[in-house]
């Protein structure tokens, strides 16, 4: 269902099932997204490498080794990679109009082997398929793994009947051998708290996508050897006769055709094996936390305090700014405050101070312009002043009638010399 890989042999697609039955097991576990030299292994009990098809860097190589001398784990999970076989599974695709053959195989055992080395473990370039049952629950199918071709003789070696996929493919015969070395358990001697190392060479009973058997059971148990020492009774019940110089053969190596270069991050040259530059390591660097809370010691009288940091200086919003390479930050600056961004109560008080201003200028020219009145005609009395100041301002019909019928009531008045009972 998945011939090209596709899914990309993660934890959230085609191993989803292996990261699932982990978490439910009590295990945490996070994504390596960065080159080996920027981990810090003290962090970790247990490093999992399941199907790598990439090469390593070589100084990940030499910060691997220093990390299992001081206590790191590692679980190597292989799978098939024979240059015969890869010749074999080459077909012309119809849409490129190309042929097209694996750049390495199923997982890149030259790479492997490169950091197993400094532990003397190798795999082999055998491919192997068949049923393997260690015991009533610990079964599993074995889909074209590789088998273990040197391995510590101080280690645990389980060993299965298999059959022989490569003289299958290649001479269309079916032959099968027993005693297939398949699964490592090591105990690195290079320091007191010095790591543990399991080897396992198949890693489709892992992959949702080729399954037909699932070994969540067997990484369980690999788990509980290399994070707690402790040796399954299965593995010791199956345990093999360690490897003889006898049976090992060639080693692996990389195919000349091999155009795994033009993709990898780590090679830049097809045939020296030249490696590109080391990426850096990212570091982050956390702000320093600033309270604006201000509170009372526990059992003092005094009332919980709420202040700013400093209390000459305003704690403006944090707003959101585009940068020009369309990544969004973050930074502290004041919001504007404009004059007309108002709450409806401040606009009645607004409002309010402008119409008693507006009042308050017209009652100064009024009296201004009476006074001037009084001094230019130089009237006698202040009804005349009156009369003088309103029949010049207010023109309409009804003010001049009311100012008449006025006018005529105080001559009548001035004339008796009586007071104003109007």
């Amino acid at each position: 269902s998945d011939p090209l890989d596709w899914h990309g042999d993660h934890i959230h697609t085609n191993y989803r099932g292996l990261y699932t039955s982990l978490v439910l097991a009590g295990y945490y576990m996070e994504v390596l997204g960065t080159p080996y030299t920027c981990m810090d292994a003290s962090k970790y009990g247990t490093l999992m490498v399941v199907d790598p098809e990439e090469e390593f860097f070589t100084e990940e190589i030499i910060k691997l080794e220093q990390d299992v001398t001081n206590g790191l784990s590692v679980i190597m999970i292989a799978d098939w990679f024979n240059s015969q076989v890869m010749e074999k599974v080459k077909f012309y695709d119809e849409n490129t109009r190309q042929w097209w053959m694996p750049d390495t195989g199923g997982a890149n055992i030259p790479a492997i082997n490169s950091v197993l080395a400094p532990w003397d473990i190798a795999f082999s370039t055998g491919v192997w398929e068949g049923e393997i049952s260690w015991g009533e629950g610990k079964a599993t199918y074995y889909a074209s793994g590789s088998s273990i071709l040197r391995f510590p003789e101080s280690g645990l070696l389980v060993r299965s009947q298999l059959n022989d996929q490569v003289q299958e493919m290649v001479n269309g015969a079916t032959e099968s051998e027993d005693g297939v070395p398949v699964l490592g358990l090591y105990q690195t001697r290079r320091g007191e708290a010095a790591g543990r190392i399991a080897v396992y060479g198949d890693s489709n009973c892992l992959d949702d996508s080729h399954m037909q058997k699932d070994c969540y059971w067997l990484i369980s148990d690999i788990l509980e050897y290399t994070v707690n020492s402790n040796i399954m009774p299965v593995f010791i019940q199956n345990k093999g006769e360690p490897i003889i110089n006898l049976e090992t053969g060639p080693m692996p190596v990389r195919p000349d055709s091999s155009r795994l270069y033009i993709h990898s991050k780590v090679l830049a040259s097809p045939l020296t094996l030249k490696q590109r530059n080391l990426p850096k390591c990212h570091r982050l660097e956390w702000s320093i936390p600033r309270p604006i809370n201000s509170t009372a010691p526990v059992g003092s009288s005094l009332h919980a305090i709420l202040a700013s940091p400093r209390a000459n200086q305003p704690i403006v919003p944090l707003v959101r700014r585009p940068h020009a390479n369309h990544v969004e930050r973050f930074a502290r600056v004041p919001k504007p405050v404009s004059p007309l961004t108002l709450t409806p109560t401040a606009h009645f008080a607004s409002l309010h101070s402008i119409i008693s201003a507006i009042l308050l200028v017209a009652i100064v020219v009024l009296c201004l312009y009476l006074l001037e009145s009084i001094y230019r005609r130089g009237l006698k009395s202040i009804a005349g002043v009156i009369r003088g100041s309103v029949g010049t301002i207010y023109r309409s019909p009804w003010i001049r009638q009311t100012y008449r019928a006025l006018s005529q009531k105080l001559r009548r008045t001035d004339r008796l010399n009586l007071p104003n009972n109007t």
